[in-house]
């Protein structure tokens, strides 16, 4: 799903589901994350609905890597 800010960025908006696939993770595990605060940021819409941006989760799994000795 594709959605044009003002500022004519093209935002790339993924379900849980997509984006946990994006990770290759389970949505369980996105959710889990969720509740404990951790994981890549996140908008909820409504009661149910949450998304995230892409951009949002490349950024989070790029700052996970750790140097190796």
């Amino acid at each position: 799903m594709t959605y044009k800010n003002e500022d004519t960025d093209t935002t790339i908006w993924l379900t849980r589901q997509e984006a946990a696939e994006h990770m290759r993770l389970s949505s369980a595990t996105l959710a889990n994350w969720a509740s404990q605060d951790i994981g890549p940021n996140y908008i909820r819409i409504g009661r149910g609905r949450v998304l995230y941006r892409r951009d949002d989760v490349n950024n989070w799994v790029e700052h996970q890597t750790k140097k190796v000795a």
